[in-house]
């Protein structure tokens, strides 16, 4: 007698494909349909798969949890997100504020933004965090550590350090102020994007009371031990 294999758990619904792809597979429905309405089936027909299919499902619920289509039933369309997007640099600040808004629009991917503002973890990290806290089996919450990564890249706010970097308006000149206003622990600190000669630096002031406060300006792509280095300058200096 054949003993069958235990059935993995079933990892929670969250966007399997990134967000560059479910784009992509936006712009086609929107070359198709403009802003027609479309069931189910000819959705799939225009991405070109069957709407029977499992690698369509995952499509499917990638789009919709992105918010790029909405409708429900059988009636859908491209959404107000995505033609607001479709004609906008992907350099400009509208367009990364809208991709990182439709990042945000899976509940998962919110909470680790929640919790990681500034810098994204590595990928085996993020995956970990899946596995231990979101109950993901271990293959699912690798490709979706990967998928996250990828759509925060492709939203123009992931630098090669992994920082997850402030959207600056478009025409502004030299730096830009960004207010952490949805930040509950926000300490007054301002994050600042500067642009000079060396490349994007980041500009923070650290308030320490009574009108005292400390700036520093960094590179973006700043690494852990570069940071450590200059902690340990900082100590030396107070010592």
């Amino acid at each position: 007698m054949n003993a069958s294999k235990p059935r993995r758990p079933r990892s929670p619904a969250v966007p399997s494909r990134n967000l560059e792809d479910a784009f992509a597979d936006t712009k086609r429905l929107y070359n198709t349909y403009t802003h027609g309405t479309f069931s189910k089936s000819e959705l799939a027909s225009a991405l070109g798969v069957s709407a029977t299919s499992g690698p369509f499902a995952g499509r499917f619920f990638s789009l919709k949890e992105y918010g790029l289509v909405d409708g429900a039933n059988d009636s859908f369309r491209v959404s107000q997100r995505f033609i607001g997007m479709k004609d906008e640099p992907t350099t400009g600040a509208t367009f990364k504020r809208s991709a990182l808004d439709a990042i945000r629009s899976s509940a998962i991917f919110a909470e680790l933004l929640s919790d990681w503002k500034t810098k994204l973890p590595p990928r085996e990290a993020v995956a970990t965090r899946l596995e231990q806290q979101k109950k993901f089996n271990p293959d699912r919450a690798k490709e979706i550590a990967a998928v996250l990564e990828e759509s925060l890249r492709f939203a123009g706010v992931l630098d090669a350090s992994n920082n997850i970097l402030p959207i600056r308006d478009d025409g502004d000149a030299g730096r830009r102020d960004i207010a952490r206003d949805d930040d509950p622990d926000d300490d007054g600190r301002r994050d600042d994007l500067e642009h000079g000669k060396h490349g994007a630096h980041l500009r923070t002031d650290v308030p320490l009371g009574d009108g005292r406060r400390v700036i520093v300006s960094y590179p973006n792509d700043l690494t852990e031990q570069e940071a450590q280095k200059v902690g340990n300058v900082l100590k030396a200096i107070v010592a």
